[in-house]
């Protein structure tokens, strides 16, 4: 393995976009290619970006003998079936939250990885931010004591009908997109979840516009969260402790600061941690494929699993079921 590491990223749109400008920021990144659905969208990407080869198809991009590794920033609806496509052509994958639809797609790419001997990781990026990482480690050293409840709302406002947010073709809802933020970052801090009521109301088209709900964790803490596609909430996030409280400035979700304020009256401490976005979790990714290694030891992929089992669960509660699983 050399000490360079060559990407292709897979679709257009925003999140795509910002990957290309973090990759810029690495030593070591090479980003060599984009794949679209269309030639004419690649070539406009690849001009932004100064990106040497544009395809026209996933398949294309998938058959470049100077891919590496492909970061894949399509809807949810995409990621089982060009995940294991990649994976198939012996490229790594980095590979955009939510990681598939449901449980049972997730395993399958999971399993393709394993075939094929390559790696593939969800790109669940606030994990490998510095003040999530500086946070954790503060609650672990007991600094607002035992922790009792973790609260975080992602409420956004997204009324294009046509978009991939209202469209169940597209997995689309607030849960895969934003609300899977408040779920992570809870289980995150307090581990997996032992059991998880919501309430919510489907759009017209049957997706969740709006979820509020509330997980139990083993240590008996919970995880409340709020996430809509009707509104715009304060992107806060509140950890608190039996000593203390912990506030993480908005969007907590890629958090740059947070505050500890303990009971025993001394002043508040304000946390400054800086984060370069995207770039952790791909620095990360290269690191691991750099050791050999196909499976994240941060971002693991028993821990997809018990994420992606947990939205199967809320979605179960709301009544949400995509086009795909049915029949």
């Amino acid at each position: 393995m050399t000490d360079t590491l060559r990407w292709g990223i897979a679709a257009t749109g925003k999140i795509s976009g910002a990957m290309a400008e973090a990759l810029a920021t690495i030593d070591g990144a090479d980003l060599v290619a984009v794949g679209s659905r269309s030639q004419a969208g690649a070539d406009a990407f690849a001009a932004r970006h100064s990106i040497a080869r544009a395809h026209g198809s996933f398949a294309a991009l998938c058959a470049d003998p100077d891919v590496d590794i492909i970061y894949i920033g399509s809807p949810h609806s995409e990621h089982h079936a060009m995940t294991i496509a990649a994976l198939d052509a012996g490229k790594h994958v980095l590979c955009e939250k939510a990681f598939a639809i449901n449980a049972a797609e997730a395993v399958e790419m999971i399993d393709a990885a394993i075939r094929n001997d390559r790696f593939v990781m969800e790109a669940m990026w606030s994990w490998f931010m510095p003040a999530w990482q500086q946070l954790r480690e503060r609650v672990e050293q007991g600094v607002i004591g035992e922790v009792i409840s973790v609260d975080a709302n992602f409420c956004i406002p997204v009324f294009d009908e046509d978009g991939r947010h209202r469209r169940p073709d597209l997995a689309g809802g607030a849960l895969l997109d934003v609300g899977i933020y408040p779920l992570s970052i809870g289980r995150f801090l307090l581990g997996e979840a032992t059991d998880v009521k919501v309430l919510g109301r489907l759009t017209d088209q049957g997706v969740d516009g709006l979820l509020a709900g509330v997980m139990r964790h083993a240590s008996g803490a919970l995880t409340t969260f709020t996430s809509s596609l009707d509104a715009v909430s304060d992107h806060t996030a509140r950890i608190v402790g039996t000593e203390g409280l912990i506030t993480v400035a908005a969007p907590f979700w890629h958090a740059s600061e947070f505050t500890i304020t303990r009971h025993d009256g001394s002043a508040p401490l304000r946390i400054d941690a800086p984060n370069r976005g995207l770039a952790h979790e791909a620095e990360h990714a290269m690191e691991c494929i750099f050791a050999g290694r196909i499976e994240s030891d941060q971002q693991t992929w028993s821990a997809t699993l018990a994420n992606m089992e947990l939205m199967d669960e809320i979605r179960r509660q709301l009544g949400v079921v995509y086009p795909s699983e049915v029949g």
